[in-house]
């Protein structure tokens, strides 16, 4: 039986989501998929990582290859083609690293993506291996810096340079700011440019490529892919110097969630969007189960018990919640509500009075507390006891931390009450800033 792909958030380092082919040319549904890999190494040495084993920078990484090719929708019958394909673009493509707000410059420099790969098949199925350079290993296994990636986004981009341009700007869809940094256009072109330059035949150097030219035929194009295809919106920000255009950013927005749901493809209400997206669903998983005949209100119960089973701290964390709700969803086939579901999805103040037009009675601060939430409860437990200290620590300067709160720090046990809602600001403070809370217009509404 195919595993089902886990839920798609990949914490993509910020020192790795500007990639600059020196050497090579990376396709589209190749970078895609080398994030589905990234992603996969990273969730491969977290688990070690728990066991108390030991990652050697010579480890092979491994995964069925349909887990790898599947969740970027690259649509081709030979499987085992289009992999080697995507796997041999990665050998021999060499690229220079930036953060896309980086002030140091080039982080690592011509790195090939793989150090090995190779597709073995064990009982009938593809399995492809890979090992990851040193440097990129060690940032990917830990990043303290990052960016979360949904793989389901990425994989509705057709093109190399939306690809690129969206892993640049999803890292501002929550700053205050809604600015990208600002950079000069050859910058630009090289990051959203999936090969090297061409050699001057006659100097031997890089040939330079004409902004103009690339922002009509390319970023133009991205942009409206992005802004069509994608839960971020985007607009290009042009700098002159007199007359000439000598850098450029970008400004980026969130999309509410039922906007979000609308692009998604399928109709579902901005409450239900919402509340799978706190939970770390993609829009794309939900949508996929509307289309196989999933009633709204079915999904939501089989989302209540998803939360219900996230929040048990005495059973084993849920691997793949997405597997965990089509679990639930089968064993509730054929069960139809015939009324609207009262309960509360969201652990927010809502009642049955409440409007279901759930994103406009939100304040920015809560909507961002929630998705804060569920990328807390997405890590691991032993990176979640160094916010549950912190959290300790501030409850102790205002004098109301408790021995009861205490021991709920060193047995694990922290996932309730004012512990938990410390623990909420102290990680949405350190990952986003102590204004991680504050929109842009503060009268605006979710």
């Amino acid at each position: 039986m195919k595993k089902s792909y886990p839920t798609p958030t990949f914490r993509k380092p910020n020192s790795a989501l500007v990639m600059m082919p020196k050497v090579g040319k990376l396709t589209a549904v190749s970078r895609k998929i080398f994030n589905v890999l990234l992603h996969t190494t990273q969730r491969q040495v977290q688990a070690m990582n728990h066991e108390g084993k030991i990652v050697e920078a010579t480890h092979y990484f491994s995964a069925r290859l349909d887990e790898l090719v599947d969740p970027v929708e690259v649509g081709q019958s030979n499987l085992t083609s289009s992999a080697k394909k995507s796997l041999l673009e990665m050998r021999r493509t060499e690229v220079d690293w930036e953060a896309p707000d980086a002030n140091s410059g080039v982080i690592w420099s011509s790195m090939s993506l793989l150090s090995e790969a190779k597709i073995v098949k064990t009982g009938g199925i593809l399995y492809a291996y890979w090992a990851l350079p040193p440097g990129l290993l060690s940032v990917i296994a830990d990043p303290q810096r990052f960016t979360p990636i949904d793989i389901e986004q990425l994989s509705r981009l057709k093109t190399y340079t939306a690809v690129a341009l969206y892993e640049i700007c999803v890292r501002y869809k929550n700053n205050p700011t809604g600015l990208t940094s600002e950079n000069h256009l050859e910058w630009w072109v090289d990051a959203l440019t999936q090969s090297a330059p061409k050699l001057d035949p006659k100097t031997k150097k890089p040939k330079l490529r004409l902004w103009s030219k690339f922002k009509s035929e390319q970023v133009n194009v991205a942009i409206n892919e992005i802004n069509s295809k994608s839960d971020i919106g985007i607009e290009l920000i042009e700098k002159k110097t007199g007359k000439a255009v000598t850098s450029a950013q970008f400004k980026v927005w969130r999309k509410s969630a039922e906007v979000a749901a609308i692009t998604s493809g399928f109709k579902m209400s901005a409450e239900l969007a919402l509340t799978a997206t706190t939970l770390g669903l993609s829009l794309g998983d939900i949508a996929s189960l509307i289309k196989l005949g999933h009633d709204e209100n079915v999904l939501r119960i089989a989302l209540v018990k998803l939360e219900a089973r996230i929040g048990r701290d005495d059973l084993a964390p849920v691997d793949s919640r997405m597997a965990y709700l089509r679990a639930v969803l089968s064993e509730t086939q054929g069960f139809i509500v015939s009324v609207p579901l009262i309960a509360p999805i969201v652990s927010v103040s809502l009642t049955a009075q409440t409007s279901p037009e759930l994103p406009k009675i939100l304040s920015y601060q809560e909507h961002r507390r929630l998705e804060i939430k569920a990328e807390l409860l997405n890590i691991n437990k032993v990176d979640q006891k160094k916010y549950a200290e912190l959290a300790l620590e501030s409850l102790q300067k205002a004098g109301i931390a408790t021995t009861t709160i205490s021991r709920k720090v060193e047995s694990g046990d922290w996932m309730t009450g004012v512990l938990f809602s410390k623990m909420i600001e102290a990680y949405a403070v350190e990952q986003y800033g102590p204004n991680w809370g504050v929109a842009l217009n503060a009268d605006k509404q979710f």
